[in-house]
Parts: C-alpha cells; structure tokens; sequence
C-alpha cells in the first residue's frame, strides 16, 4: 500500500536531516548573528542514529519510498556519513539516495559516497562571483572549491543539479552566467525565490525576485523557454529548457 498524504498525493520521496551544524551562515537561512560560536546546537542523544534512520526507511519502503535525501544543516559535516548510505544501499539496491550539500567537504568526500551507494547530488550555489558568493554564505570559502567538487561528480557520472537562492540586487544578475556556466554541461539549474524560513533570517518581501520576473529576465535574454511537464503532481517545481 503506497501512503499517501491529505491531498492525495503519493508520499515517495524522505528528507532526512542528519545533522543541524554547517560550515557556513548563510545570510537567508543560518545567519551569524542568530548562529554564533555560542549557538546552542542539538546535543548528539538528540541526533538520530544510522540505525534509526535505517529503521525509519525500511520500515517506508514497502509502502512506496522510492527516494531518500540527506540534508543538514550541511550533511557532509556528519561524521562518517558513507556508512549510513552504505546501510542504506544494503536495505534496497533500487532506493533513491541523495544528498543536498553546499559542496565545500564534497570532493575529499565524493568516492567514499559514491562507493557506498550514494545515487545522486545537489550542490548549493549562489553565485560564480567571489565576493557574492562570500557574502551571501558569510564564509571565507572560496567557490573553486565547489566548482571543483561539481567537476568531481560529473566526471564520476553522478546526476547533479544546482540551486541557487536569488535575492534581488544581490545575484539576481547572475541568472544567465549560472545557466550559461552550466547549461552546457546539462547539468540543471534550479533557482529558488527567497523564502522564510521563520525569525531568524530577516526576510523581506521587498528582497524576493519570483518566479515569473526570472522567467522574464531569462527569456528576454536566451529566448522563450519551454516548459516541461511536471512527473508527478506533487512536484514543486516548475521546469524549464533553453531552446
């Protein structure tokens, strides 16, 4: 029997934080002023175990879980976070395992993963410019590092895709370099309208750029898009293909 939830739509799919730590303070989700040195982080008995979550998946997969995605905080920062993918391959050779990370541990980490079962990646990037990129993750970080782990898992024949949180008069004039740099890799590109997430990140609808003006900005420039079908109807996404 597939579950499903009040509107009917098939619960498929599992987002599984294993950690609430990251490496960077992300201005629009774990801003420094309210994620200083002194932030109070889950204790470790509060973190859900390997053999928790695995439990959790079995427990799901005879009911239509066809797809896990490992998030954080920034998952990479999990201690040993192959093993749980391999615990996780081992349960059905068929599941869906992902991972959503910000790509600064990816590369040192990336055969491990891959070896283990691991399916699939995002990578969180919200701009090719140094100095935004900087400042909208509030790192010191550079982004070669995470260009250097995309050409890791496209030349491991991973599937990949790339987000990017755009915020107006920060980087959302870099909508067609992102699709440019990448496009012709085939590697997607999703670009995300600032959201709120809560109390915690200042947002203001004054700094959103929707959907429909990136669409327009995109099209003025590369020409009508179009738009895919969604898979399935519980698919938030909106889909589209340069010509």
């Amino acid at each position: 029997m597939v579950l499903e939830d009040v509107h009917d739509r098939p619960l498929l799919d599992l987002r599984i934080s294993v950690t609430d730590r990251c490496n960077m303070r992300c201005r629009y989700c774990m801003p420094r002023e309210h994620f200083d040195e002194n932030h109070e982080f889950l204790p470790k008995e509060d973190i859900l175990r390997f053999e928790e979550i695995v439990r959790v998946v079995e427990a799901l997969i005879p009911h239509g879980l066809r797809k896990v995605r490992l998030t954080g905080g920034e998952p990479l920062l999990r201690r040993d976070l192959h093993e749980l993918i391999r615990q996780l391959r081992a349960s059905s050779a068929d599941l869906d395992i992902a991972i959503t990370t910000n790509g600064l541990l990816l590369k040192r980490q990336l055969i491990k993963l891959h070896e283990a079962g691991l399916s699939r990646v995002t990578i969180s990037l919200d701009s090719l410019k140094r100095e935004v990129y900087q400042s909208m993750g509030d790192t010191d970080a550079e982004p070669s590092i995470v260009l250097e782990a995309i050409d890791e898992v496209q030349a491991r024949g991973i599937p990949l895709k790339i987000n990017t949180v755009v915020k107006k008069n920060v980087n959302d004039d870099q909508l067609i370099d992102m699709i440019e740099t990448f496009g012709p890799r085939q590697i997607p590109v999703r670009f995300i309208e600032y959201m709120d997430v809560g109390t915690t990140n200042n947002w203001n609808l004054d700094h959103v750029v929707s959907g429909e003006v990136m669409r327009s900005r995109i099209e003025k420039e590369l020409g009508a898009l179009q738009s895919d079908q969604a898979i399935h109807k519980s698919d938030v996404a909106k889909v589209y293909t340069t010509a």
